[in-house]
């Protein structure tokens, strides 16, 4: 199907959503691997005039570590990394309409290598709370493996 316009796409555009199951590693030597699942999903956003390509829920399992008592030691964390619709990337309307193959432009912005990229961002920039839920702060992460669930 051909969408030749806004309105057009807004109202019968359906892409299924993208399953995904995370290896992170999080630079931190209390931790191991911590695996997680991200669902993707692609919607219109008619006021803005382009597609979302947005997390709708990413979880990780539960993330547990003591505080190193030191002062210059490290927060304490028992949390899950959870994240929510957060907008990953965005596909311009002109790109979409009229195009016979819009499907391989939406597909190129959700590839294994362009997640780990942007979904990594996501996680570098979320924000974990110490044991008294007092203290925000972040962790260096990346995605050492990708794979799509069906």
């Amino acid at each position: 199907m051909v969408y030749n316009s806004a309105a057009e796409l807004c109202e019968g555009f359906g892409y299924p959503p993208v399953h995904v199951k995370l290896t992170i590693e999080i630079i931190d030597k209390r931790f191991g691997p911590v695996k997680a699942e991200a669902e993707i999903a692609i919607k219109p956003v008619k006021a803005k005039g382009y597609l979302e390509v947005l997390v709708e829920e990413l979880e990780s399992e539960h993330i547990f570590a003591d505080e190193n008592g030191s002062i210059y030691g490290s927060f304490g964390i028992d949390q899950s990394i959870q994240i929510y619709d957060e907008v990953l990337t965005t596909i311009p309307f002109e790109e979409i309409m009229g195009n016979e193959n819009w499907k391989e432009t939406v597909e190129e912005s959700i590839t294994a290598d362009r997640l780990k990229e942007q979904l990594g961002k996501s996680l570098n920039d979320y924000q974990f709370s110490d044991l008294s839920g007092k203290y925000k702060f972040r962790k260096r992460c990346t995605i050492t493996e990708l794979q799509f669930i069906d």
